[in-house]
């Protein structure tokens, strides 16, 4: 029997997009209301259309069935940078993850295939990072208009960032390696900057446990929909109003004994790097839950705890528990 689907709700953004201001607040109050309880929320209606969308899996595919030697010639070799590409196993925040990726970013690309290379894979990642840019601002825009923190306020820390479009590939690959002890697609963690847009395959595994209870149930690909979840930055800033929450990619449910390979592409955005993300409270009596990070610091330092290549640099000054 195939387990549940979390319990995440659908919002049309048509309204935010063409509607006028009381239109705008009703579907910025919708999305708080799914950041706050789940941590997560589908959007449909949202403008970047689905015939984009599919050409950016089809790069990414392109990409990926290049000769592992290739790729490595882009290898990902900066934490303070994270653009390039990443293989098996490169990535190992408390366990393996079975999965190659390649980081694209907005402001630093020098491990991006040259036009000679890989025509036009830049120039189609540059135009649907723009829109995925456009689209993220807009969804954080809702947040602040929710928490009455003023229409610009995200605009404001956001000036000079320099999110993270990933491609990201699961290769087939046999079920019994990943469900081994330690092994996964992806094992259970929290994102970490203030949000992230994820566009799915139809292939699935992804599954989120809301509560932190162990309880993971999937959350399904739909097409025509971007599924965007808070990431710690934003938890702690919003002094837990917005929830953070662990999720994973498994074995697809309905899968032999030969997983399919899967394609995903998340979005991760980050506020500019000397920002301080200090808990905000709505009242004298409201107790700050975490303490007060640098942006830029707290970026580095996950990167560096995420990746094998970084483990042994990476500064012990902040923790995600503080």
């Amino acid at each position: 029997m195939a387990a549940e689907a979390a319990d995440i709700a659908f919002v049309s953004f048509e309204r935010f997009l063409n509607g006028d201001d009381a239109a705008q607040r009703v579907v910025a109050n919708e999305i708080y209301d799914a950041f706050s309880t789940v941590g997560w929320v589908y959007i449909k209606d949202h403008g970047i259309p689905q015939s984009r969308v599919d050409s950016i899996f089809e790069l990414a595919k392109t990409f990926f069935a290049l000769p592992l030697e290739k790729k490595c010639s882009w290898r990902l070799k900066d934490a303070e940078v994270n653009q390039g590409y990443t293989g098996d196993g490169d990535e190992a925040n408390g366990g393996i993850d079975h999965k190659e990726c390649y980081e694209h970013r907005r402001y630093n690309n020098d491990l991006c295939p040259s036009a000679a290379e890989l025509p036009g894979f830049r120039d189609t990642l540059d135009e649907f990072y723009s829109q995925c840019l456009t689209l993220g601002l807009n969804v954080l825009k809702c947040l602040a208009m929710a928490l009455d923190l003023g229409d610009n306020f995200f605009e404001n820390i956001t000036k000079s960032a320099d999110p993270q479009l990933r491609l990201l590939h699961y290769p087939a690959i046999e079920r019994k390696i990943v469900e081994q002890q330690g092994h996964a697609r992806i094992i259970p963690h929290t994102d970490f900057g203030l949000c992230t847009l994820l566009f799915q395959d139809q292939i699935g595994g992804l599954e989120v446990d809301p509560f932190h209870k162990g309880e993971f149930k999937p959350a399904l690909p739909v097409p025509g929909t971007v599924l965007i979840n808070i990431a710690d930055l934003m938890q702690r800033l919003t002094n837990g109003r917005c929830r953070s929450t662990i999720h994973r990619v498994v074995s697809p449910r309905t899968a032999g004994d030969i997983l399919p390979a899967r394609f995903s592409i998340p979005f991760f955005i980050h506020p500019d790097p000397d920002v301080l993300i200090d808990p905000i409270t709505k009242s004298q009596d409201e107790v700050k839950k975490y303490k007060a990070v640098n942006a830029g610091e707290w970026r580095i330092y996950n990167t560096k705890k995420n990746y094998t290549a970084f483990k042994e640099s990476a500064p012990e000054a902040i923790t995600a528990a503080s």
